[in-house]
Protein backbone atom coordinates (compact mmCIF):
# COMPACT_ATOMS: atom_id res chain seq x y z
CA UNK A 1 0.00 0.00 0.00
CA UNK A 2 1.08 3.27 -0.70
CA UNK A 3 2.99 5.94 2.34
CA UNK A 4 0.46 7.69 4.20
CA UNK A 5 2.05 10.81 3.40
CA UNK A 6 0.73 9.40 -0.62
CA UNK A 7 -2.79 8.86 -0.06
CA UNK A 8 -5.58 11.10 -0.33
CA UNK A 9 -8.89 10.50 1.03
CA UNK A 10 -12.45 11.24 -0.24
CA UNK A 11 -15.89 10.74 1.05
CA UNK A 12 -18.08 8.37 -0.82
CA UNK A 13 -20.93 9.85 -2.66
CA UNK A 14 -21.69 6.66 -4.73
CA UNK A 15 -20.56 3.54 -6.55
CA UNK A 16 -21.63 1.11 -8.93
CA UNK A 17 -20.30 -2.24 -9.66
CA UNK A 18 -20.23 -4.11 -13.20
CA UNK A 19 -18.40 -7.57 -14.26
CA UNK A 20 -15.98 -7.03 -16.82
CA UNK A 21 -14.12 -10.17 -18.23
CA UNK A 22 -12.64 -11.86 -15.35
CA UNK A 23 -12.25 -8.64 -12.77
CA UNK A 24 -15.09 -6.39 -11.47
CA UNK A 25 -15.37 -2.90 -12.36
CA UNK A 26 -15.80 -0.30 -9.32
CA UNK A 27 -17.08 3.00 -10.45
CA UNK A 28 -16.42 5.20 -7.92
CA UNK A 29 -17.71 9.48 -7.23
CA UNK A 30 -16.65 11.20 -4.58
CA UNK A 31 -18.68 13.91 -2.88
CA UNK A 32 -15.75 16.87 -4.57
CA UNK A 33 -17.15 15.23 -7.79
CA UNK A 34 -13.30 13.21 -8.52
CA UNK A 35 -14.06 9.80 -10.40
CA UNK A 36 -12.32 6.53 -10.74
CA UNK A 37 -12.51 3.36 -11.61
CA UNK A 38 -11.04 0.03 -9.01
CA UNK A 39 -10.22 -2.91 -10.95
CA UNK A 40 -10.36 -5.94 -9.02
CA UNK A 41 -10.37 -9.68 -8.72
CA UNK A 42 -12.55 -12.04 -7.23
CA UNK A 43 -10.14 -13.30 -4.94
CA UNK A 44 -9.52 -9.25 -3.92
CA UNK A 45 -12.91 -8.94 -3.21
CA UNK A 46 -13.66 -11.98 -1.09
CA UNK A 47 -10.78 -10.35 1.23
CA UNK A 48 -12.68 -6.68 1.09
CA UNK A 49 -16.02 -8.38 1.99
CA UNK A 50 -14.44 -10.26 4.66
CA UNK A 51 -12.56 -6.79 6.37
CA UNK A 52 -16.13 -5.01 5.96
CA UNK A 53 -18.52 -7.81 7.45
CA UNK A 54 -15.55 -7.75 10.29
CA UNK A 55 -16.14 -4.29 10.85
CA UNK A 56 -20.19 -4.54 10.46
CA UNK A 57 -20.47 -6.95 12.76
CA UNK A 58 -18.16 -5.48 15.17
CA UNK A 59 -20.49 -2.34 14.97
CA UNK A 60 -23.29 -4.08 15.44
CA UNK A 61 -22.01 -5.88 18.94
CA UNK A 62 -20.70 -2.42 19.87
CA UNK A 63 -24.24 -0.89 19.31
Amino acid sequence: MAKATDVTTYTLKQALAAKVGDHVEIAVEAEDGTTFKILATADQLEILTGDLEGILEADDADA
